[in-house]
C-alpha cells in the first residue's frame, strides 16, 4: 500500500504522478486494456458492481486538501480519451485497484 497526498491506494498496476500542481496531484494508473469491475460496497444504486469493458487506463484526480477524487475511465492513452468519470469519497479508506485474471477489480475497504 502506498499513500499519495491523503490517499491510502493498494494496487497491482503500475502508476505514476502525471501532474501535480498546488493543490491537485493526477495519477495515471495502467489497466492494459482489462474490464474494470467496480464493487459498490453495499450502495443501492446497483445490485453489486458495474462493468467497464476494455479500459486503457485510471487517472485518479486527488485535491490534497479533501477526501474526493474523480476517477477518469480512459479507453486510450490520450489524456482526451476518458468515456466515464465518477466522483469518491475515500475518507478512511484504502482505495484498491486489484488484478483478477484479465479483469480489474476496483473498491474501498477500511483501513
Amino acid at each position: 500500500m502506498i499513500t499519495v497526498a491523503n490517499l491510502n491506494l493498494d494496487t497491482d498496476f503500475e502508476y505514476r504522478v502525471i501532474r501535480e500542481e498546488d493543490n491537485d496531484i493526477d495519477l495515471f494508473v495502467d489497466l492494459n486494456y482489462r474490464s474494470l469491475d467496480i464493487d459498490n460496497n453495499g450502495s443501492d444504486l446497483f445490485g453489486s458492481r458495474i462493468q467497464f469493458p476494455f479500459v486503457r487506463s485510471i487517472i485518479l484526480r486527488l485535491n490534497k486538501n479533501t477526501h474526493d477524487m474523480t476517477v477518469h475511465l480512459m479507453r486510450d492513452i490520450d489524456l482526451f480519451s476518458a468515456f466515464a468519470n465518477f466522483e469518491v469519497n475515500y475518507e478512511g479508506s484504502v482505495i484498491n485497484i486489484k488484478n483478477n485474471f484479465e479483469k480489474v477489480s476496483m473498491f474501498k475497504s477500511d483501513i
